[in-house]
């Protein structure tokens, strides 16, 4: 690949003349110009293995040269305000909303490119010249100006310069994902005596400024759904990332147990999609926070609470409201009804209360751990979701009479639990004491129960 070379003179750049007195930039330009044209839409099929490996790294480089010629172009614009000069034809307000507007650009990638052009052609020489040479592309001249304009003001001129050698080298060898690391660590390069401290101090000013720009939104869409975002220090981030990667995990699926029925979660789940799993996982990480640990302002309770017709309980059909207002299904009423952070409100004709759920009725927190003893789980087969995770399930439902007593619990998973109460899964304690989920007619039409197989591994009496 040809260069030109130029040397800066006071009056600007004052490279050599081209063919018939053209500038050698826009001699350059009309050329590739040409030669893409000549090129058109021609196949690549004719070339070998290894003549497309090679155009592949030869192409990268000749698309970094044009984007340092692109970048100079567009300081030089900035610099002359070009976007509001007269007799040019444009009167924009600035070189970033000239440029949006002429070349289809965000606002915000146009302001962009603008930033990194007057960077690498007034601060950063090197960067500039490796981007030129092919030696780096676009993204990772970005990442070394911007790890170079987080050093503190106090380093001198030769640390900054030799930081940005040394991130230039490494650019040869890493991408951006691990240059921003990177470059993150330089000030070990340049200053080992006091990395530490200042590795601190800049992690200090970075937590103070994520906390406080910690955001979240949400927004009813209108169709049963609710959209959102947030903004949260990486910590955090993280610990929320561990959790719902902990609920998606793989879960060693089973793929036969010998009766002819299984119960397996993950045989369709693992279909979906990483972020629609990630959703579910949400969802159910929500169902499960420690209401009762949240603060509770003077004689109230963070308490979500259900409105529900005492026939629309009893059959599952219809819908009830919750206290926020809004309608949910009265089969999900009864499923979330099993959770300690709802209390249902039974009415009877004429919206009359007959029944407020008490916590009370509400297993407790020794009977649940006496279940997890005793059931170790969720009791669907092929689930291996540990108590902790699970939610203590009437089998007798509460709405229908059903006692709050351990001969009438089973632990279920949150998306078993949605199972049962959705599609017609039923659950019961056998004679021997053992839980069974007992599957609806049009899985199996003998209704046959199965069993865990950690309970099968037991002795029989």
């Amino acid at each position: 690949m040809s260069t030109i070379v130029e040397e800066r003179q006071s009056g600007g750049w004052l490279p050599p003349g081209g063919p018939g007195g053209e500038h050698p930039v826009a001699a350059c330009v009309t050329a590739l110009e040409e030669s893409l044209d000549w090129v058109g839409e021609g196949c690549c099929w004719g070339l070998s293995d290894t003549e497309v490996v090679g155009l592949v790294d030869r192409v990268h480089g000749v698309d970094a040269a044009l984007a340092a010629l692109r970048l100079r172009l567009v300081a030089e614009a900035n610099r002359r305000e070009l976007g509001a000069a007269a007799g040019t034809g444009v009167a924009a307000t600035s070189t970033a909303a000239w440029l949006a507007a002429g070349q289809r650009l965000t606002r915000r990638e146009a302001g962009r490119q603008v930033r990194l052009a007057a960077d690498l052609d007034t601060r950063h020489e090197r960067v500039r010249a490796a981007l030129a040479a092919g030696r780096l592309n676009v993204e990772q001249a970005q990442v070394i100006v911007t790890a170079l304009d987080r050093l503190p003001g106090c380093i001198c001129a030769k640390q900054r310069s030799d930081a940005e050698g040394w991130l230039v080298e490494q650019a040869l060898m890493f991408g951006p994902d691990d240059l921003r690391v990177l470059g993150r660590r330089v000030f070990e390069v340049i200053d080992p005596d006091g990395a530490e401290a200042e590795e601190a101090r800049l992690l200090e000013s970075e937590e103070r400024a994520a906390r406080a720009k910690a955001r979240l939104w949400m927004q009813r869409v209108g169709d049963g759904s609710t959209r959102g975002g947030f903004s949260l220090p990486d910590a955090q981030a993280d610990m929320l990332k561990v959790a719902l990667d902990a609920l998606v995990s793989p879960r060693r699926p089973h793929t036969g147990n010998g009766s002819g029925a299984l119960v397996d979660p993950d045989l369709d789940q693992f279909r979906l999609p990483y972020d629609q799993r990630l959703g579910q996982a949400f969802c159910e990480l929500i169902e499960h926070l420690p209401v009762d640990q949240l603060p509770q302002p003077g004689r109230s309770t963070p308490r979500m609470v259900i409105e529900i017709d005492y026939q629309r309980l009893i059959s599952g059909l219809g819908a009830a409201t919750l206290s926020s207002g809004t309608r949910i299904s009265a089969g999900e009423a009864r499923r979330l009804a099993c959770n300690s952070g709802l209390l249902p409100v039974v009415l009877g004709g004429d919206s009359v209360v007959i029944d407020l759920g008490r916590e009370q009725r509400l297993f407790d927190h020794h009977q649940r751990i006496a279940l997890g003893r005793t059931q170790h789980g969720c009791i669907a087969d092929g689930c291996d979701r540990p108590p902790a995770w699970c939610e203590a399930h009437h089998c007798a439902p509460w709405s229908t009479g059903g006692r709050t007593d351990l001969d009438n619990a089973v632990l279920l998973c949150g998306w078993h639990h949605h199972l049962v109460h959705d599609t017609g899964w039923t659950a019961r304690l056998a004679p021997d004491g053992i839980p069974e989920l007992i599957p609806p007619s049009n899985v199996d039409p003998t209704r046959t129960p199965i069993r865990h197989r950690r309970f099968r591994r037991r002795p029989q009496a």
